[in-house]
């Protein structure tokens, strides 16, 4: 391993080494603001994100998906025969089809 010795003519700094710190972690044990008291260490908590809840539940359903068939053939052959036969120019389906693509924007 190659090191700065110098540069310019002025030695590279060499970091202190920090003491032995016994804190309060360590001991498991603390003391409040003098008091005497002593309280037991805190049990561990996990406190998850409402974003990392919804990217989990984004991850679930990406999974999900992946599991189900692409394509449904019957599906498919269904709305090929509506588009066929015009249902999908009535004026009561476009209303339907109208207020669900509302609903999906609102």
């Amino acid at each position: 391993m190659v090191g700065i010795q110098s540069v310019g003519g002025i030695p590279e700094p060499v970091p202190e080494k920090p003491t032995k710190v016994k804190s309060d972690r360590d001991s498991g044990v603390k003391d409040i603001r003098g008091s005497g008291k002593v309280n037991p260490p805190k049990e561990d908590q996990v406190i998850i994100s409402s974003e990392a809840q919804a990217a989990a539940e984004l991850s679930r359903l990406i999974q999900l998906s992946k599991e189900q068939e692409a394509v449904r053939p019957e599906k498919v052959e269904e709305a090929k025969q509506h588009l066929e036969r015009g249902d999908y120019k009535k004026p009561e389906v476009v209303q339907k089809i109208a207020e669900r693509i509302l609903k999906i924007l609102t």
